[in-house]
């Protein structure tokens, strides 16, 4: 029963994933990266794997399960700004180190078995805030509008391919590389990821930043009020009703979030 769950959960993450984050590259392209960074920052993925870990144990393990995700969500904001400073000089060289930062940090947490909430928030307050500070004001990432591109139906589907494989690789890892491997590959940034490959290479790397810097904010907000929301309202609603709910909230957020990065330059 537990393996038909998993592929289910596999091949709805692959097809949830492909969709929204390939929609977020293309508006991301047509109408900005505010607009782009914005919907990439809608919790889809983290909706999916934690209504999936309440599913198959109970929605107190997946209440409980969220204390993680605001420090990792904080290391996320560092994954950007490490891909944002070595860019310039090699993409492959800011992909790799940025994502082995982000590897030993989160391995870190899970092999001391962190499990406090309040430092989870504090830790995830100062580091995507050094994180906006460095993207916005040492670096002076600013929003532009991508070029002219004609999408083709190979390109929508090379995309889908890449997001989707991206997210199913982070959850097969997750099932299968035992708890240290699993707990980091459960909350790696692939919706981040996906998105760094796609708009570099159809609209290179100033414009990838530009979106990676609203999409820092988007992720940051609306997945920790998903995750929180979660935290509280799994074990008083149950796993239909709590799901629903704490999306709703996040979707409350997300209009926050549109207001503030109205701001950024």
């Amino acid at each position: 029963m537990v393996d038909s769950i998993f592929v289910l959960k596999v091949l709805i993450a692959f097809i949830v994933g492909s969709v929204w984050i390939t929609g977020s590259t293309i508006i991301a392209e047509k109408f900005g990266p505010k607009i782009g960074g914005l919907m990439g920052g809608i919790p889809c993925v983290t909706v999916i794997a934690l209504f999936f870990i309440g599913w198959t144990q109970t929605p107190l393990i997946a209440s409980k399960s969220t204390v993680l995700i605001p420090i990792t969500i904080g290391i996320d904001g560092l994954f950007i700004v490490i891909y944002a400073c070595l860019v310039k000089h090699s993409f492959l060289l800011a992909v790799l180190c940025s994502m082995l930062v982000w590897f030993l940090l989160s391995l870190g947490l899970v092999t001391i078995q962190f499990h406090n909430l309040p430092i989870s928030l504090v830790s995830w307050v100062i580091l995507s805030f050094v994180s906006y500070i460095v993207m916005e004001y040492i670096l002076k990432v600013r929003s532009i509008y991508g070029q002219n591109y004609t999408f083709s139906f190979s390109n929508v589907a090379l995309r889908a391919i890449i997001s989707g494989s991206t997210i199913t690789l982070s959850i097969v890892m997750a099932k299968l590389g035992g708890p240290l491997v699993g707990g980091v590959f459960s909350s790696f940034p692939a919706v981040i990821l996906s998105i760094m490959i796609i708009t570099c290479f159809s609209q290179g790397s100033t414009f990838t930043l530009s979106v990676l810097k609203i999409l820092m904010i988007s992720v940051s907000i609306n997945a920790t009020v998903y995750a929180l929301a979660v935290r509280f309202l799994y074990p008083l609603l149950g796993l239909i009703a709590g799901t629903g709910s704490s999306f709703l909230l996040s979707l409350v957020s997300s209009y926050f979030v549109l207001l503030l990065i109205k701001k950024c330059s």
